[in-house]
C-alpha cells in the first residue's frame, strides 16, 4: 500500500445544492471561525488539484471553479461535470454536507481502490456515502444513460457499478450537515473536542 501523502487526482467539491433545509448557502456557513468550504478544501489538501463545482461562480470567488454542465438540481450533475472535466482515471467527489471530512478519509479511499472498482464508497451506519466517494471515469456511460432516463439518484446509479465499500461504522467525520441545528451540533462537538 502506498501511504505517501499525495493523491495524484483531482478532488471536486460540490457547492451546487439549493440548501433549502439549511436556509442559506451551506458552503459559506461558519464553523468555529472557518467556512465549511475552507474546512473541506483543507481536507482535500493532498490531492493534485482541487476544484469547486456549482451552478454559477459566486462573486469574488478565488478558488478554481467550474459550472455544472446540466440544468438538473442533483449531485449526479456534479459527478457528471467532474468526470467530463477530469484528466485522470479517477475523481474524488465530496459535497459541502460533510464539514468534518479529513485527509485520512480520502487516503483510506484512495488506498482501497482496485483495478476492478468503478467506485470506492464509504459506508457509515449502513448508508452509502455516495457524495464522498471515488469514481472511475469508465462510469460515464452509466451516468449518461441514468441522466437520459431522468434517474438522478446516485444510490440507484451505484447498483449498476462494481463498487468497493469501506466501512467507517458510525464515524463522526461523516456527520451530515443539512440544517442550522446540525451546524450548531457540529460546532459544539468541535468546541468540546478542543
Amino acid at each position: 500500500m502506498n501511504h505517501s501523502r499525495n493523491i495524484p487526482i483531482s478532488a471536486f467539491i460540490l457547492i451546487g445544492g439549493k440548501s433549502e433545509r439549511f436556509g442559506s448557502e451551506k458552503w459559506r456557513a461558519n464553523i468555529n471561525g472557518k467556512s465549511v468550504l475552507d474546512r473541506i478544501w483543507d481536507g482535500c489538501m493532498y490531492f493534485e488539484e482541487r476544484i469547486v463545482i456549482g451552478k454559477e461562480k459566486p462573486k469574488d470567488f478565488k478558488k478554481p471553479f467550474i459550472c455544472d454542465q446540466l440544468e438538473i438540481q442533483a449531485p449526479i450533475n456534479g459527478l457528471y461535470t467532474a468526470i467530463q472535466h477530469a484528466e485522470d482515471d479517477w475523481i474524488q467527489l465530496v459535497s459541502c454536507d460533510l464539514p468534518l471530512i479529513d485527509t485520512d478519509v480520502f487516503q483510506i479511499l484512495w488506498n482501497t481502490k482496485t483495478q476492478e472498482s468503478d467506485a470506492v464508497i464509504p459506508l457509515t451506519n449502513n448508508r452509502h456515502q455516495v457524495t464522498c466517494a471515488l469514481y472511475h471515469k469508465r462510469i460515464l456511460n452509466y451516468l449518461e444513460s441514468a441522466i437520459y432516463e431522468n434517474d438522478f439518484s446516485l444510490l440507484s446509479l451505484i447498483k449498476n457499478l462494481k463498487i468497493t465499500k469501506v466501512n467507517f461504522n458510525s464515524d463522526k467525520r461523516f456527520w451530515n450537515m443539512n440544517t442550522k441545528k446540525n451546524l450548531g451540533e457540529i460546532s459544539n462537538y468541535l468546541a468540546n473536542k478542543l
